[in-house]
């Protein structure tokens, strides 16, 4: 307000046609600073941009499955079959005639079974040959069974084996007698076992203890047979691990 008066007095001392002094100008001029004093400017400090810190993104480290071990042992199942000298020495076993030891083909199976049952056994187990022997007790004077008997099958792949050993085996219960053992021994990649008694007129059992085993691409079937005094466990189990060292030993190859 103050100063738009001081314009006002020196516009008006012109308009008035009155040519004003020296010292009047120089009044008005100083006024007009008076009214318009000098302005300090303080800037305002620009507000920082916050570039927002990016969360890095984690990625999960993922552990493979190990590869499994599809290896098979593609050697004559006759090469695994036991051997007299498998057998301890003090029972004396032997081998009464060439009866007691044959190769088992396919088509055996086929003519044992039904024909359809034994087709689909096949076909599902990619079984591809076996053999069998039984051994008889050559002395009287040790306690082991009269007889050891041991089938060896050699099939496609170890998957086949498994199948025989946890769905085929079951025969042995629903159809053949025998009553499975619980928690049997770990032999090979899958075990079990099985057991028949009967009853003689004497009022003796004659025993079956038997345990059926798979490793890798094999099934062996090892069986003991006696008097029920005579049939330990521990005895058929034994033999059975002797067998799979003998398979563990061989060379693998790919399927």
């Amino acid at each position: 307000m103050k100063n738009f008066s001081a314009l006002l007095l020196i516009v008006g001392l012109f308009v008035s046609g009155c040519q004003p002094s020296e010292t009047a100008i120089q009044t008005a001029m100083a006024q007009t600073q008076a009214a318009n004093p000098t302005s300090t400017f303080t800037p305002i400090p620009p507000t920082p941009t916050v570039t927002p810190t990016e969360t890095p993104t984690i990625t999960p480290t993922i552990t493979p499955s190990p590869t499994p071990d599809l290896r098979i042992i593609q050697l004559d199942p006759k090469e695994f079959l036991l051997q007299k000298s498998d057998l301890p020495l003090d029972a004396k076993y032997y081998l009464p005639n060439e009866q007691w030891i044959s190769p088992h083909h396919n088509e055996e199976i086929i003519g044992g079974w039904e024909v359809e049952k034994g087709r689909e056994y096949i076909a599902e187990t990619g079984r591809i040959d076996g053999w069998w022997v039984a051994y008889k007790r050559g002395a009287d004077t040790v306690i082991a069974p009269e007889e050891i008997y041991d089938n060896v099958i050699m099939y496609k792949t170890a998957e086949g084996a498994r199948i025989v050993i946890m769905k085929y085996e079951d025969s042995r219960v629903t159809e053949e007698g025998y009553t499975e053992i619980k928690n049997p021994p770990n032999i090979g990649d899958r075990t079990r076992a099985f057991t028949k008694k009967t009853m003689q007129s004497s009022g003796e059992n004659r025993v079956y203890y038997m345990i059926a085993f798979s490793y890798r691409n094999y099934v062996h079937i090892v069986d003991g047979w006696g008097w029920e005094h005579e049939v330990k466990p521990e005895y058929i189990e034994n033999i059975a691990s002797v067998l799979l060292a003998k398979l563990q030993a061989a060379t693998l190859s790919n399927p």
